[in-house]
């Protein structure tokens, strides 16, 4: 029984990434633990609206928090791409 759960399993994984789902769901995962991923000061003035294209789009509180932002991107990147895994979210755009 255990090794059925556990092909099942695998198939199943294989199946999502087959039909392109991996990153989508990667990208959900991103949304979904933005906080966490950014701690809680940064997850409270950025709020993560979509991703397209590998860009996340991010709404922020206020223009003097975009232009603090800005200088902090490539951080942010490094923590999307040590939580969540490479080739998710390529760029930032604050708004």
């Amino acid at each position: 029984m255990a090794d059925t759960v556990k092909t099942l399993a695998h198939s199943l994984d294989e199946l999502i990434d087959k039909l392109g789902f991996q990153s989508k769901l990667k990208e959900q995962t991103v949304i979904r633990e933005w906080s966490s991923i950014v701690g809680p000061q940064i997850g409270r003035i950025a709020k993560p609206e979509k991703i397209l294209d590998r860009v996340l789009y991010l709404r922020v509180a206020n223009m003097s928090w975009r232009t603090e932002l800005t200088f902090h991107k490539q951080t942010i990147l490094q923590q999307i791409e040590k939580r969540i895994g490479k080739s998710i979210v390529r760029d930032l755009r604050f708004y």
